[in-house]
């Protein structure tokens, strides 16, 4: 019977994580990173933490700020007070979350090459 191909995916995906930095995140933590991420390479405007508790499709505010905490912690975002208005917060990927994610990239990439051989 030829694999499925979905199924497959999903477990790359599933060991990937499980064998990276991402293994100390929760799902919601870590669809928030990809998030951040995803909006931090889409636009040169600063992501702010209102913007991200507003449409990051999380029921309660306070699920957004405890994984944020917890990605603070692990080192996967950095949070500062905005220059222009210090009533606001910028959310950033760390350089180390960004290189993580390069890093994941590369192997999924090249298990999608092997993959097809």
């Amino acid at each position: 019977m030829k694999p499925n191909a979905w199924l497959e995916l999903r477990r790359f995906v599933a060991e990937s994580i499980a064998s990276s930095e991402f293994s100390r995140l929760d799902e919601i933590s870590l669809r928030l990173l990809e998030w951040v991420m995803n909006e931090s390479r889409a636009s040169s405007e600063p992501l702010f933490m209102q913007s991200l508790v507003m449409r990051a499709n999380v029921a309660s505010p306070a699920t957004v700020y405890k994984c944020v905490s917890k990605l603070i912690d692990t080192r996967m975002i950095d949070v500062t007070v905005d220059p222009a208005d210090t009533r606001r917060r910028i959310v950033r990927p760390t350089p180390a979350a960004l290189k993580l994610v390069d890093k994941l990239s590369k192997s999924t990439e090249h298990w999608m090459k092997t993959r097809d051989t």
